[in-house]
């Protein structure tokens, strides 16, 4: 029997029993309303005819993305995929643009997976079928070609699976290496589990987390997908490592919580497994360890993009800017920037508290902000501070990183919360510690941190045992020998082993 093409008139649908409405706070979704929801206005609808509310009835704002969800848009988009079947079969993630927007190098499916319009059974068989039928020898193989991807992504599902929340913090999780970051969550001590709040025990460290987040750091590369993440909530994947890498170990020394927070909040894509894994992989926390390999905000986008066009759409007050300086327009002169219409100057709005709006023109020139710190000074002290907590040795559980004395470990001048020889659990700062159960018992650790540095020797040699056995076990990182130069991920900028 066919299916109907019109519907009964319903007659009368007015109702005359008494709405029952639920209530309206908390309302978790007002930061993404412009006027209050208005769905329930009437049992029937805003309009008495039973609809399915808009986004106007819900007082939600208009969607910044392009993309668009529903089985029938992500079927449609894997047909496409299939149909070249070169690319479907020869497809290698690593050769993908990070640069590429109109269109992007990539499928863009991954949302559907996530929403559950595109099976990821459907996708791995049909693509699995168009491999089986190339050519033998000429197609692509995981972990790089398509099939990898989503391999990858069930690896990050499966790690997850055996720590459930413990996974997605550094706090008594095994799995991850723990590293002294700027910006700590802060802990419940009652569970273990990480609050969803943050110590500040850096004001720069806030300053250049907030400055990464809304694409104001004054390197264009890293500010154009930090743009695009908060517009279209999707980025590249090499996109993702490279800005996940400057804010951890290659710049700002943040710790990798607060920016998988951020991409949380903006990704359509966000899978908290993969989202934590790839966040702990760039960190070098887990599943990577190369840590002196860092990617430049400069040579990196170069690679893809000499012209910038990245850079020009995402970030367009410097789209008249020469290519020589389209990555670096502090250096470019002054009388330069004023011809291209953008003076280099300021903090991004930092002072004003306008980090999440667009700048106003000062003297009629629109205004990009100075770089906030000198990137390669800042790589080696990142790669110092990593590579002393290597040496360390300790992982998430580590009974030292669950009282606070693992700080007995590490000096004052190491980067990150290293003060003292004890203090609240993880990386906390005591400013910020009460221990939930039992209030005094909090008092007293704030009043233990900052203890003199000759208190505690043999804490201290028992440390180093540990350090020694781990180093016999063969589980902290070595460099591997080379013949005195390291290649970074940029495959460009070359940085000098110290022997």
């Amino acid at each position: 029997m066919p299916a109907p093409i019109t519907l009964p008139d319903l007659g009368d649908t007015s109702l005359t029993v008494d709405q029952e409405r639920p209530p309206q706070e908390p309302d978790f979704n007002a930061i993404q309303r412009n006027v209050s929801d208005k769905s329930y206005a009437a049992l029937t609808g805003p309009n008495g005819d039973f609809a399915v509310p808009t986004m106007e009835e819900l007082g939600l704002k208009p969607a910044t993305t392009s993309q668009r969800g529903g089985e029938t848009l992500a079927l449609a988009s894997l047909a496409s995929i299939i149909s070249d079947k070169t690319y479907t079969a020869t497809f290698e993630k690593p050769k993908t643009a990070p640069t590429a927007f109109s269109p992007q190098a990539t499928t863009l499916l991954s949302p559907h997976m996530h929403f559950g319009s595109l099976s990821c059974r459907e996708f791995y068989w049909r693509v699995q079928d168009v491999v089986n039928s190339y050519p033998k020898g000429k197609a692509s193989t995981p972990p790089v070609s398509l099939t990898g991807q989503l391999l990858f992504r069930d690896m990050y599902f499966g790690a997850q699976a055996p720590l459930g929340h413990a996974f997605a913090q550094t706090y008594s999780n095994p799995a991850i290496r723990f590293v002294p970051w700027h910006l700590p969550s802060k802990i419940n001590p009652s569970n273990n589990l990480i609050t969803g709040e943050y110590a500040i025990d850096n004001p720069k460290a806030e300053t250049w987390f907030q400055r990464w987040k809304y694409g104001r750091t004054g390197f264009p590369w890293i500010d154009a997908l930090m743009r695009q993440l908060r517009q279209e909530g999707w980025i590249h994947h090499l996109g993702r490592h490279a800005v996940a890498c400057f804010l951890t170990r290659g710049g700002c020394y943040v710790d990798w919580e607060r920016g998988a927070e951020v991409f949380e909040k903006w990704l359509i894509d966000h899978e908290t497994a993969c989202n934590v894994g790839n966040w702990q992989w760039l960190s070098c926390t887990a599943f990577y360890s190369q840590f002196y390999r860092c990617y430049s905000p400069v040579a990196f986008p170069q690679k893809w993009d000499k012209d910038g066009e990245f850079v020009r759409h995402f970030v367009p007050e410097l789209a008249r800017y020469d290519r020589k300086f389209i990555y670096e327009p502090w250096k470019a002169p002054i009388v330069d920037q004023k011809k291209w219409g953008c003076v280099v100057r300021g903090d991004g709005g930092v002072e004003e508290g306008k980090l999440d709006e667009r700048l106003e023109e000062e003297d009629g020139y629109r205004v990009y902000p100075k770089p906030m710190f000198d990137f390669p000074q800042r790589r080696e002290i990142c790669i110092q501070g990593i590579k002393k907590a290597y040496q360390v040795g300790l992982r998430g559980n580590d009974s030292k990183v669950l009282d606070g004395t693992w700080r007995a470990l590490f000096e004052d001048s190491d980067e990150g919360p290293t003060e003292g020889r004890a203090g609240p659990p993880g990386a906390m700062i005591a400013d910020d510690y009460v221990n939930m159960d039992d209030p005094l018992e909090g008092k007293e650790v704030m009043e233990g941190v900052g203890l003199d540095r000759n208190e505690g020797v043999e804490e201290v040699n028992a440390g180093r045992e540990v350090d020694e056995e781990s180093r016999r076990k063969g589980t902290q990182h070595k460099r591997k020998p080379d013949k005195g130069q390291q290649m970074t991920l940029d495959a460009v900028v070359v940085k000098r082993v110290k022997r």
